[in-house]
């Protein structure tokens, strides 16, 4: 269909096994009384590199090409989970995440050459540091001040344990479709990053 746009972005998928330990971890933070909290689905988490927003599909072969040469010089890399925290504070509680440590520069460079990749295609550079994270739950905008400080109060240094590697093998190009339960996530190609 001319003119048709689908909602996209690149990112890196996560393991099943990482994806298991999500859940059992936000099981175990749960309670009735914690109404602030909207937790994100580990099913769906994953970690993006470059938001491209409605993307028109005569335009998706020219973003493949361009991450294709953006991915050519990268290598395998490791990630390993670390510590959770809060944006942008515990003292004004938005967003509670898990932070990613391991070979954080490779991350980086990563993320930058598809910025500077994508960027000849129209899309914006990033202009606020990239923080490697994964979002574990949304404050609610209604919930009182309190309730977010109490649910911030109740999982403050929970420790995500054991620690999970990561081998980042490849990234992809995901599209987004928003439905009345959320978003739905399909892959619509992979790029292998090269042996070290």
């Amino acid at each position: 269909m001319a003119g048709e746009v689908i909602r996209s972005f690149i990112a890196i998928e996560l393991p099943g096994v990482l994806v298991k330990q999500l859940k059992d971890f936000q099981a175990g933070l749960r309670s009735p009384r914690m109404h602030a909290a909207k937790w994100v689905d580990p099913g769906s988490m994953h970690l993006t590199l470059k938001f491209l927003g409605n993307v028109d599909m005569k335009n998706l072969a020219a973003v493949e090409d361009e991450t294709g040469i953006a991915v050519r010089s990268s290598q395998r890399f490791h990630l390993l989970t670390g510590q959770t925290g809060f944006f942008p504070d515990p003292g004004r509680p938005r967003v509670f995440w898990l932070g990613l440590e391991g070979d954080i520069e490779a991350l980086v460079a990563l993320h930058k050459a598809i910025d500077d990749s994508l960027s000849k295609l129209g899309y914006a550079s990033e202009n606020r540091p990239f923080t490697a994270h994964l979002t574990l739950a949304r404050l609610r905008e209604e919930s009182g001040v309190n309730d977010r400080m109490d649910f911030a109060r109740s999982v403050q240094g929970q420790a995500f344990k054991p620690p999970c590697n990561i081998e980042v093998n490849s990234i992809a190009l995901m599209r987004s479709q928003l439905t009345p339960r959320g978003a739905v996530y399909t892959r619509l190609a992979e790029f292998a990053l090269h042996d070290n």
